[in-house]
């Protein structure tokens, strides 16, 4: 896993969410794989679950950093036909998000984790989009949709936010505390 999946899990859980971190499916078959034009993928991989019990609701989070580089670009994620779009198969590739979604469905289901009624939807996690117009577009797209977006600016917020949190023995809290106090604890 990466640092900032990591980031995105202590987000999610602060947002009443139990989080697993890089799940990967077991019971995708060779002719789901075919059925989403991935015939040779190695057994799909989703960055985060998360569970949210008040909701009764099932996210698949793509979490997509991309702080030193161009960002999420609304096309990319928005348009299967387009170069780049095949890292964003959770919302490109319907047949995928659906058999994936599926798959994890009865997995959770059959290990008790999850009900019947639960309600399985996919989200993006951003640490930067290519634009403000994008971002626009892409919340547009996912609300269309019923998917979520965690854009960047609630990410930073959440991990700003941390510099006031009592102790925690995270590297996320401590590195937010580093960042955002003065000398002698004030903060800036």
């Amino acid at each position: 896993m990466d640092a900032f999946s990591e980031i995105v899990a202590l987000y999610l859980e602060t947002h009443n969410y139990w989080v697993r971190k890089c799940v990967k499916l077991e019971n995708v078959t060779k002719a789901d794989k075919r059925a989403f034009g991935l015939p040779t993928m190695p057994r799909p991989e989703i960055d985060l679950v998360a569970f949210d019990m008040r909701n009764n609701e099932l996210v698949l989070v793509e979490a997509k950093s991309f702080l030193d580089s161009y960002g999420v670009w609304f096309e990319v994620v928005s348009n299967p036909k387009v170069p780049g779009a095949e890292r964003y198969k959770l919302f490109t590739n319907e047949p995928f998000r659906r058999i994936v979604s599926q798959r994890i469905k009865d997995e959770y289901l059959q290990q008790g984790l999850i009900n019947v009624n639960t309600k399985v939807t996919v989200g993006l996690a951003a640490g930067h989009i290519h634009s403000p117009r994008d971002e626009v577009r892409i919340q547009k797209h996912f609300s269309k949709n019923g998917w979520r977006l965690f854009a960047p600016q609630q990410i930073k917020g959440y991990v700003n936010a941390l510099a006031d949190k009592g102790w925690e023995d995270s590297l996320v809290t401590i590195a937010s505390k580093l960042i955002n106090r003065r000398k002698f604890g004030r903060k800036r």
